[in-house]
């Protein structure tokens, strides 16, 4: 069941990938691909610092682990990063893509991928997603969200773990 959702996440972003941009025209003036489009957002995404008084959103994050959530916000995407607490100490940081849903101003969905890091505990670095969704209220500078955080932790017994959910709240400045 787990192979089958990844793969599932897997194909989406690809398809989304090709729908985004003309694959035909990513070609540069010389003719050769034009391999930075690999790190384009695509269309369809939102300007998450639009609106905001900061950069910055810092709160709580809370469900499978209790932490401290952090993004730094980029022209389209951003950098999260998170510390938590449940069993051992642990860092994360992703880099989101974040996408917008038309029909609700303030909604938005995001997948990221990026590392994390545990302390006293046998398989310490991993790699992983972030797949979630947040909405900004536009009268108050707080921000709600919910995600999913597969890692495949690397080491001496390396194993996956897709148990961790998460429910944030985060305040912007």
């Amino acid at each position: 069941m787990k192979i089958r959702f990844t793969l599932l996440i897997l194909l989406t972003s690809v398809v989304h990938f090709v729908k985004a941009g003309d694959i035909g025209n990513l070609k540069n003036v010389e003719g050769e691909i034009d391999k930075t489009y690999l790190f384009q957002t695509p269309q369809g995404t939102i300007d998450v610092n639009a609106g905001k008084k900061g950069k910055i959103e810092l709160g709580l994050r809370f469900l499978s682990d209790v932490g401290i959530d952090m993004t730094y916000n980029l022209n389209k995407n951003r950098l999260h990063f998170t510390g938590t607490f449940t069993h051992n100490f642990q860092l994360n940081m992703y880099y989101d893509w974040m996408f917008n849903v038309s029909s609700a101003p303030g909604l938005a969905v995001y997948g990221g991928a990026g590392m994390a890091v545990r302390f006293e505990d046998w398989s310490p670095f991993g790699i992983g997603g972030n797949l979630g969704i947040q909405y900004a209220f536009s009268g108050a500078p707080i921000v709600v969200g919910f995600d999913w955080r597969p890692t495949w932790w690397l080491a001496n017994h390396s194993y996956f773990d897709s148990g961790d959910f998460a429910l944030m709240v985060r305040f912007q400045f």
